[in-house]
């Protein structure tokens, strides 16, 4: 392992680690949870489906009751 700075005697900055990188973008976040199917996303998209069934199957009760 390298350290920075070793004069010797002593190791300056052996436990150092650099901060990990965090986006705050908003477009940047979007743009990553559709790429990387967020489960957020995803369960969203479930109930939506099935609320979109649904009413259609809702609408389509109607219509053939109505008939």
């Amino acid at each position: 392992m390298t350290v920075p700075y070793n004069n010797g005697k002593v190791k300056i900055g052996i436990n150092y680690q650099p901060k990990q990188y965090v986006e705050t973008d908003a477009d940047m976040l979007m743009l990553q949870s559709y790429l990387i199917e967020d489960p957020v996303r995803l369960n969203r998209r479930y109930w939506l489906n099935k609320l979109y069934l649904g009413a259609v199957m809702f609408l389509l009760l109607i219509i053939w009751l109505y008939n």
